[in-house]
């Protein structure tokens, strides 16, 4: 079965996307289209999983649903379900959950954290979605 979608793939505007996320998932809205990759949805479904395990792990108040449908300073200012969909963020994602670093750590202080131990990050996350 093949189909053809009339719709604008073009990336959009990080501040645009928090309200294109705003979905209820028991109702009939479709919301518009976007292009993943199995591997995107594996990503995205790994990011998810760490996130909620780690706000229930330490009691977090924040809905970790909310964290992954907010703009994220740490991505950006792309909520995290775009954002993870690379490879390199969904990798910080991981990282950030896995040590309890705070879920909206800055990316300066972040930088600070590596480079403090000899790393740094492979490149520029304001890339990472270009």
């Amino acid at each position: 079965m093949t189909f053809t979608i009339d719709a604008n793939f073009e990336p959009r505007d990080p501040a645009q996307l928090t309200d294109a996320w705003q979905l209820d998932p028991l109702d009939d809205e479709r919301g518009d289209y976007i292009v993943v990759d199995r591997v995107d949805i594996v990503r995205i479904a790994c990011v998810a999983a760490e996130t909620g395990a780690r706000f229930q792990r330490d009691g977090l108040a924040q809905d970790p649903m909310d964290w992954m449908l907010s703009a994220s300073d740490l991505f950006a200012g792309w909520p995290p379900i775009e954002a993870c969909r690379r490879k390199d963020a969904c990798s910080l994602a991981i990282l950030v959950h896995g040590l309890g670093l705070p879920a909206d750590i800055a990316p300066t202080t972040l930088n600070s954290i590596f480079a403090e131990h000899g790393l740094a990050l492979a490149e520029s996350n304001e890339e990472w979605l270009a």
